[in-house]
């Protein structure tokens, strides 16, 4: 079955285009990766609420395969003074949409 990890990160905005360029070469080692399918990192608009920076939400085969991924490789953006991380594997429950989309697609 499929997981989602979540990890959200704060951080001194003065320390956004490091913490980017790490992010970067994290995500080219575990886009070669048994099990790793897809990332997503989101900023901050800084509308609402603003104790994350960025969040980022990676689709992986299984908690085993995310696991096993993280043996003997650290991620360099977890090394950036200021940084903290919230990382944790999460499984759906519920899926929502949109019943107006739904609506108008039946309607063509």
């Amino acid at each position: 079955m499929t997981v989602k990890l979540i990890n959200v990160f704060q951080m001194p905005e003065e320390q956004e285009d490091e913490f980017l360029k790490r992010w970067n070469e994290t995500t080219q080692h575990y886009a070669r990766t048994e099990g790793f399918i897809e990332t997503h990192l989101h900023r901050n608009t800084g509308v609402g609420n603003q104790t994350f920076s960025f969040v980022n939400i990676a689709l992986w085969a299984s908690a085993e395969a995310f696991t096993n991924a993280h043996k003997g490789y650290v991620p360099g953006e977890e090394s950036i003074p200021g940084i903290s991380f919230h990382p944790a594997i999460f499984e759906e429950v519920v899926m929502t949409t949109n019943l107006l989309s739904q609506r108008s697609k039946g309607a063509e």
